[in-house]
């Protein structure tokens, strides 16, 4: 394997193996979907429509261009392949997006309750703005509208539906799927209890930020998940192409 494809293998295998783990984590289902930017090109890898995210391996994840064609792969990519083509066109900084299915989230914006940062890692969270429409983000016209309403941010809620996450590479993207899940859970519980309850802000919430979010961080949890899947199987043929 040539120096191209050995780094073509290796990304294909960094979102295959996202995928096993958010579907291990219960944030994928039969649906969802991880994308990266392939560097220097107007292009991102995906994963195909009919591949199973609890089995996809490296030979499941197809090329797309930035029109949200397929332009290498033998399956076509998800329907809702527009959600990601349209925040690429509009986002140089964005490596990878996540779209996923989190329960709490989800039930959260049932409520109409707005998911604030409530514990440590899950500090991040800020003003999620929310898209309406419920059905399947599958024209690129629908795109667009996601693409406009993160604007800057790094996620937009979609009510009744889930979840879209922006990351500067996949390892990011995921741990920010992993702990606004985890941040909306805790949000759901402590409001049970009491409806006044507490929120991280001000000062504590900006050295919150700082000392829980790094790149060091964000490998960490990669590499606890990627490990805690891999004891479990949940990780076992990825490789195969």
């Amino acid at each position: 394997m040539d120096e191209k494809n050995a780094v073509d293998y290796e990304m294909k295998l960094h979102v295959a193996k996202s995928i096993r783990m958010l579907d291990y984590v219960g944030l994928l289902d039969m649906n969802g979907h991880v994308s990266l930017r392939v560097p220097g090109e107007e292009t991102f890898l995906i994963n195909s429509r009919k591949a199973s995210r609890a089995s996809v391996t490296v030979g499941h994840i197809v090329r797309c261009d930035l029109d949200g064609r397929l332009v290498a792969g033998e399956d076509e990519p998800p329907s809702e392949v527009h959600i990601h083509a349209a925040i690429y066109q509009a986002r140089s900084d964005v490596s990878s997006v996540v779209h996923s299915h989190p329960h709490w989230q989800t039930v959260l914006g049932i409520a109409g309750i707005d998911v604030k940062p409530v514990f440590g890692i899950g500090a991040f969270v800020d003003h999620i703005e929310t898209y309406e429409l419920s059905s399947l983000i599958n024209t690129p016209e629908m795109g667009a509208e996601i693409a406009q309403l993160l604007k800057e941010s790094f996620a937009v809620h979609l009510r009744h539906h889930g979840s879209v996450v922006v990351g500067d590479n996949v390892e990011s993207a995921f741990a920010r799927s992993v702990f606004m899940e985890e941040n909306a859970k805790k949000q759901y519980f402590a409001s049970l209890l009491d409806a006044n309850h507490w929120v991280l802000e001000g000062e504590n919430l900006e050295r919150t930020r700082r000392t829980t979010w790094s790149p060091s961080i964000v490998q960490k949890v990669w590499t606890y998940y990627e490990e805690k899947a891999g004891r479990v199987g949940a990780l076992d043929q990825v490789a195969t192409s």
